[in-house]
Formats: C-alpha cells, structure tokens, sequence
C-alpha cells in the first residue's frame, strides 16, 4: 500500500470527495465527527464529540471502562447513527451511510471479537474479504469461469503478499480455528487490508494477545502507517498507544476531556481523574 492511495479531507470540504481540510497540526484531516450524540433508553453513550483525524497517522482513542470509545467507533464505522451531529469522511456527510457504503469509500474496521469464518483457511477468509469480485454476479457465474479467473487469481497474489508480509504465508491452507488468538487478530487486520481502506478503525487488537505476538501486531501497524495508511486504535494498553499513536484522544463518561500525545494526556488532572474513577 503506498501513501499515495491514502486521501480525503473534511472541513468546509462539501465540493466532493477530494476535497482537502487542514488540521490543527497543519496536515491534511481524512475524518472528523462535529458534536456527535448518541444514547440508549436514555443513557447517554457519546455527548457532543468532535475529533478530527490526521492524514497518516495513528490516533489513539483510549478511556475507562464505560468512557464510550466502542459506542463511537461503531458511529463511525457506520454501525451506529448519531442522534446529533455529523460524521465526514473525504470530504463528505456519511453520518447515515451504513458500513458497506462506508467500506466501499474506504472506511473499514477490526472488532474486539474476531469476524473470521472458523471453519475456511486463512487464504480463503482473505479472499472472501476482497469487495466487488466478478464470481458474485449471477451474470457472471453464469458466463463462465473465464469472466472472473484473472481476478480471482489476482486477489491471490495479493492476499499471499499480506500473507508474506504478515508471516503468516506458511498458515494459508490451515483452517483459521487452529490458529493462536494473536494470530487470528492479525488475520482479522489483513481481511480489513484486502478492501483497500484509507482509513482502519481497529477495536482493541492486542486484546488477549501474548507479548511476543503484541510486538509483532504493534511493529506492522507501524510499518502501516509508513506507507500512509490512517488508523484510529481504540486500546486500553497505554504502553502501545504511547509508542505508536499521534495524537491521543481521551474519553470519560462519553465526552473528549484531552487530546494531545500520549506524554501530554497522561499528566493531566482530569485524565488522572477519569481513570482512577473508572
């Protein structure tokens, strides 16, 4: 994935999807959510979140148990619609756009609980995760193996180059249900990889995950960022969000208390505050 395939903006961005906004840090924004609101049976989940995401980075979204991280990254997956406010994306209003819309614009995401299918090969659980493919069609499946054998055997030169750079080439042909929980997480990252994402909503994937393999999971998210992928890392391990994501945004009780590195929240009253409360 090179960095060139990672664009968008927001702010005042409504003439189309290549429009660019600029961030406070002064780099491009991809996606920015404006006094979002969300609640269920009158508990308030989101209250008035505005966050603007960074071209190219990793921000970190992290909080106590109940701050509201999950409940806002399934807004802007598209899982849940705000009762209030907005969420952009490159450009456009897609508050009310459902996640398939949203994948296909490039917005794509990982969950906290594995999406894979068990009982299909890490080969095949890649390529079902690739969108548009021709053999889907009734047109084409009728038409004939020639209509759609150059792209599927594309997608297997792509899905094994994941496969290559994730280290897990040699796994291909296992089923998913005999691997470690670590290696399902990065199965899980690659699946989202294979639809082309501008940007990667990630729901805690070092979650449950051995040291070694939290390394390994940490270092590619790294190396994906180097090529211009943007990621929001939802996370409860401060140690990862300190050594990979820039910038943080805190979260308690459903609202954003600070924003800013990882060394500047950690010091602040109020965070100190939210989390020995949570």
């Amino acid at each position: 994935m090179s960095s060139d395939t990672v664009t968008g903006g927001v702010e005042a961005t409504r003439g189309g999807s290549d429009a660019v906004a600029v961030a406070e840090n002064g780099g491009k924004c991809i996606l920015e959510t404006r006094g979002v609101r969300k609640s269920f049976g009158g508990v308030v989940a989101v209250e008035n979140v505005s966050i603007r995401v960074p071209q190219g980075r990793i921000v970190g979204l992290i909080g106590p148990n109940g701050a509201g991280k999950s409940t806002l990254l399934s807004i802007l997956a598209g899982a849940q619609v705000p009762d209030a406010g907005s969420v952009w994306f490159l450009g456009e209003e897609i508050s009310r756009q459902n996640p398939v819309k949203r994948a296909r614009k490039g917005l794509t995401r990982t969950f906290q609980l594995s999406g894979d299918l068990p009982r299909l090969t890490v080969l095949e659980n890649l390529l079902l995760a690739a969108p548009d493919q021709r053999g889907e069609h009734l047109w084409a499946a009728l038409a004939g193996k020639r209509v759609w054998k150059r792209q599927e055997e594309a997608l297997v030169i792509r899905a094994r180059a994941l496969l290559n750079r994730f280290d897990l080439r040699k796994h291909e042909d296992a089923y998913v249900s005999e691997l470690s929980g670590g290696q399902r997480r990065l199965v899980e990252i690659m699946r989202s990889l294979m639809a082309n994402p501008r940007l990667l909503l990630l729901d805690e994937p070092f979650a449950g995950v051995n040291p070694s393999l939290s390394r390994r999971i940490e270092s590619h998210l790294i190396d994906l960022r180097a090529d211009g992928l943007t990621m929001v890392l939802v996370e409860h391990e401060l140690g990862v969000v300190e050594r990979c994501c820039d910038p943080v945004v805190v979260m308690a009780m459903g609202r954003v208390i600070a924003e800013g590195t990882m060394g500047d929240v950690r010091t602040r009253g109020e965070v100190l505050d939210a989390y020995l409360a949570g």
